[in-house]
């Protein structure tokens, strides 16, 4: 079996998992749940209190009821749904007795955590497989110890355990205690079921996030709030890259509802932390008025003012009259066929810079307190974004905590985690929580754009209008000598 990156994962890091500690699994304390067995609001058997069964991705309850952590970031994919519908299957408990709950980012015991290339299910389809698999030898093994019999006399169905000899059964719940103190199953040789035997696994399941969704409650990265939360606006230079000369922060704090407002200096790094302007503010509209009527900001606009998107068609057009400097591929000659043809066609195509424009604005909420920094992001890629914040506010990355939420759109757009390490850098600068919420039009504006493009497509045909010759002269973005992300095309790809 593989890790989230295709390296083997064995027994050492299944240990990982689940939070092995002094020879069995860590255990929550068996206390009562206090609960029933009546089902929450979307149907599903409600999970609350403490579990007497625990480890990093399954929880068992004394009434049955089973939660399983979604490790991935959820974008829309439906990876929360689908990751915990493996697991159950494995672990065989009915699915409308799982709820489900997101992980927060946590590589010491759920592996690499993002969303990105469709990955999660060739990533993590086995490794889940036998997290669930796991589960369900350790509630046989309870079984076995209770009943003095041999694991290989039970069988599960549907979250109980049978006896059929004996006709003696337990359900989950009844043996979650004991489970907790079994002894770790060899993650390498842990049965799994034959694919026939599936019961969730293929199946169609509605996201676990549907009932929330409708009703409008607290899910995504905007709809994070909690007591003492402040909200700011950030607002950078036009141009990119553009530092702030001057900005009238001092008449920004003598208005009211306005907590504070600063200029960040930032730096160049096109992902990191860019120079602009903080205002903290009561209420975000507030903020939000006052970034739009009364910031008055000298921009250092710098070298990048100069580019156009008109500039870079001119540059194009030069190029088109150049020999390409990349041959990307060659069939035959193009330039013989060209020159015979009965009839030759030029045209030109160009594609502009596209933004993402995912349906929920950036955002994120930090808190420096207690000498760490704690967020709730809605990011596809929380391992480089608690790298960028660290390496940015020069802290350990273990002084990180990121509570992982539920995105509004994406496309690749939270791959990157510019609007996170602004969020950090404003929370050193604020005594309590702060939410950053970007406007749509910052988010356009400062978008990381899909490359522009440009094609000179040529045609030969000959006297019956068959195509004889056809050559394209690709023009993109890059630098010494490499394509920019997403601006090249491969030799492979014939238009």
């Amino acid at each position: 079996m593989t890790d989230a990156i295709g390296t083997p994962m064995g027994r050492r890091y299944f240990l990982k998992l689940t939070a092995l500690a002094g020879g069995g699994l860590m255990l929550a304390s068996c206390l009562d749940m206090g609960g029933d067995d009546d089902a929450d609001g979307d149907g599903r058997l409600a999970f609350t209190g403490d579990p007497d069964f625990r480890n990093a991705f399954i929880l068992v309850a004394p009434t049955g009821a089973v939660k399983i952590m979604a490790q991935n970031p959820e974008i829309g994919q439906g990876v929360k749904t689908m990751l915990p519908m493996i697991i159950a299957d494995e672990f065989d408990v009915p699915w409308e007795h799982v709820t489900v709950e997101q992980a927060d980012f946590d590589p010491s015991n759920y592996s690499r955590q993002f969303a990105g290339g469709s990955l999660a299910t060739p990533m993590h389809y086995e490794s889940m497989r036998r997290v669930g698999a796991a589960g369900r030898q350790l509630f046989l093994a309870a079984a076995a110890s209770e009943w003095g019999v041999d694991v290989s006399e039970l069988e599960t169905e549907a979250g109980v355990v049978h006896h059929r000899a004996s006709d003696r059964s337990a359900g989950y719940g009844d043996l979650a205690a004991v489970a907790a103190t079994m002894p770790l199953p060899d993650l390498e040789t842990v049965p799994l079921k034959d694919p026939s035997e599936f019961r969730i696994i293929g199946t169609p399941k509605t996201d676990v996030d549907n009932p929330k969704i409708v009703r409008g409650q607290p899910l995504f990265g905007i709809d994070t709030t909690m007591d003492g939360l402040v909200h700011a606006i950030f607002v950078k230079c036009p141009v990119f890259g553009g530092r702030v000369v001057r900005a009238n922060v001092d008449e920004l704090r003598a208005m009211p509802g306005i907590r504070d407002a600063f200029v960040i200096e930032g730096g160049t790094n096109l992902s990191g932390l860019l120079p602009g302007v903080a205002i903290i503010a009561e209420h975000w509209w507030v903020a939000k008025e006052a970034a739009v009527n009364s910031l008055v900001v000298e921009w250092d606009e710098g070298d990048t003012a100069s580019q156009s998107s008109e500039g870079f068609r001119q540059r194009a057009d030069e190029l088109f009259g150049r020999r390409p400097e990349e041959i990307l591929r060659t069939d035959g000659n193009a330039a013989n066929a060209l020159a015979s043809a009965a009839r030759t066609v030029t045209a030109d195509y160009v594609y502009p810079f596209l933004s993402h424009q995912p349906l929920e604005p950036q955002n994120t909420t930090a808190w420096w307190h207690d000498g760490r920094m704690e967020m709730w992001a809605p990011t596809q890629t929380p391992e480089s974004g608690r790298g960028l914040v660290a390496q940015t506010l020069g802290i350990d990355q273990e002084q990180i905590t990121i509570h992982l939420t539920r995105m509004g759109g994406g496309f690749g757009r939270r791959l990157s985690n510019d609007y996170l390490v602004e969020a950090a850098a404003i929370a050193q600068r604020v005594d309590g929580p702060v939410k950053l919420l970007w406007t749509r039009e910052q988010d356009v504006q400062h978008d990381f754009y899909r490359p522009a493009g440009y094609h000179r497509f040529e045609a030969g045909v000959d006297d019956a209008g068959r195509l004889t010759a056809w050559r394209s002269h690709f023009v993109s973005f890059g630098s010494n000598g490499r394509f920019a992300s997403s601006a090249n095309i491969s030799g492979n790809v014939f238009p």
